[in-house]
């Protein structure tokens, strides 16, 4: 995979947000794969190359649509994102822009939903728009589903096996470790790495889905919003019956992950994000409150 790309045709600002409403309301035939790419301020960091080779190889038979999500970004990313989908196949990309930095959390739940319910999605999945996890995992996540019928949710785990390549400091490693055992701790769930940006979800049902309900209302924490979907998901199923979370997770051991300069994780925000895992962990597994609320008449989607 190229890690250059060609400098995008910067134009006018206003004329880049105007030409970034959804190109469409929905294709004809939906696609078996919706990706979200959540950008802030990306311009230097996405690969135009491997974007668009990865729009053209999709197929008639297993149709992705790219779904770039412009959280306010302040840089010329309207611009490449613009030039990616100019040189992508018709339909192929999509581009949801706000003028407002919404963050990473907000921007991911709003591009799920519009491929949920605007571009009726067979599987939807979330990728982070450096490319740390390379594009021919999609894929690999997506295979899972054919071969394990009962897993509804893949994620993305970083581990350091022989026969992988996986470069990632070991300051990140140890840091990451120490989080995995606090976000294990607040779902009650033996999980690795719940903060691969890398992650695919199984759409059973359209806009009434359980991922629909799990994505209705924005949510709580702004960085471990990844955990806080697994706890919505567990909310949901000690609410219905159904089987738990535990039972429909697979952690994909990637074969290549690498570790991108230009983070916009702060060392601060690691107290923000365990703080998060606390709060997760009040309102899903310690309230007397049920989640999701019960829905009023006059609630609006």
């Amino acid at each position: 995979m190229s890690s250059t790309r060609r400098s995008p045709r910067v134009g006018d600002a206003a004329a880049a947000r105007a030409s970034s409403r959804p190109s469409t309301s929905g294709p004809s035939t939906p696609p078996d794969v919706a990706l979200v790419v959540p950008c802030h301020d990306e311009a230097k960091r996405l690969d135009v190359d491997a974007f668009v080779a990865f729009a053209r190889a999709s197929t008639r038979e297993s149709p992705c649509v790219v779904v770039f999500v412009d959280d306010g970004s302040g840089d010329d990313t309207l611009a490449v994102l613009r030039e990616i989908r100019d040189r992508a196949p018709a339909g192929a990309v999509e581009i949801l822009a706000d003028r407002a930095n919404v963050g990473k959390a907000e921007a991911v739940r709003r591009g799920l939903r519009f491929a949920i319910e605007r571009l009726r999605a067979s599987h939807v999945a979330f990728w982070d728009a450096d490319l740390a996890t390379p594009l021919d995992h999609v894929r690999l996540f997506r295979d899972v589903f054919e071969t394990r019928p009962e897993i509804d949710i893949v994620f993305g785990a970083r581990v350091g096996l022989l026969g992988r390549d996986i470069s990632r400091s070991m300051t990140r490693h140890y840091m990451g470790r120490v989080f995995a055992t606090l976000a294990s701790w607040t779902l009650s769930l033996s999980v690795y790495d719940t903060q691969c940006g890398a992650k695919m979800f199984k759409v059973v049902g359209g806009g009434t889905s359980e991922l629909a309900v799990v994505l209705s209302e924005p949510f709580r924490t702004r960085w471990v919003f990844d955990v806080e979907m697994l706890a919505r998901f567990h909310a949901l199923a000690v609410a219905d019956g159904s089987a738990p979370v535990r039972e429909r997770v697979y952690e994909f051991p990637l074969l290549r992950w690498k570790d991108v300069g230009g983070s916009k994780v702060k060392a601060s925000d690691v107290v923000k994000m365990a703080w998060g895992l606390l709060g997760i962990r009040r309102r899903y597994f310690w309230s007397r409150e049920p989640w999701p609320p019960p829905r009023r008449d006059d609630d609006s989607s």
